[in-house]
């Protein structure tokens, strides 16, 4: 059976990081109003700093995020087919320490929310691009570099600045939803 790295953040689920933003900064940004990775980045440093030290005392993204249409359904279907992991950063370099709590956190969400995914492929790193495997799907560009012979870019906001173009010179294929990326990885099957 092929491998099957499949990112959370942005990928399965969305949102927490972004609720967590609005509620600090007392605002209501929405997803397609940041263009950046970090939706943090709407913060001049000095709030930044204040934010992460909130974040990481207070906040429970798993609590509140939203589940990417059809994407836990897609993924249990591609599990029939693929040995699936769930690979998952949890490493914040401004905050090295705080941030091992957000390893608990992924973990309980994906054990509660993936009773189908064996616990021992999921992988919590600081790191993907040292995972091996047949196939990456992920929001973040830089998280597809490396291993994978088919590499799949789900569309946020933040990596729309990747032309098509660009994305096939690094062997990299956007997709807009998980239906896509099913057509994709079991070709001769039915739509779900």
């Amino acid at each position: 059976m092929k491998k099957l790295m499949i990112d959370l953040d942005e990928t399965i689920c969305t949102g927490g990081y972004l609720k967590a933003v609005n509620e600090f900064l007392k605002t209501n940004y929405k997803e397609e109003d940041i263009d950046s990775y970090y939706v943090e980045d709407v913060m001049n440093d000095a709030e930044k700093e204040r934010f992460l030290d909130y974040f990481y005392k207070n906040v429970n993204i798993y609590d509140t995020i939203s589940l990417i249409p059809d994407s836990l359904k897609v993924i249990e279907e591609l599990s029939k087919y693929y040995e699936i992991y769930i690979v998952t950063a949890f490493v914040d370099r401004r905050r090295i320490k705080e941030s091992g709590i957000m390893a608990l956190q992924k973990y309980e969400w994906i054990i509660e929310n993936m009773p189908y995914i064996d616990p021992r492929k999921i992988i919590l790193t600081g790191s993907k691009n040292v995972v091996m495997c047949d196939v990456k799907i992920d929001d973040k560009v830089s998280n597809l570099k490396g291993f994978g012979e088919i590499k799949l870019l789900l569309d946020q906001p933040h990596n729309q600045k990747y032309s098509l173009d660009e994305l096939e010179k690094r062997r990299i294929k956007r997709v807009y939803n998980w239906n896509q990326i099913y057509s994709i990885l079991v070709p001769e099957s039915e739509e779900l």
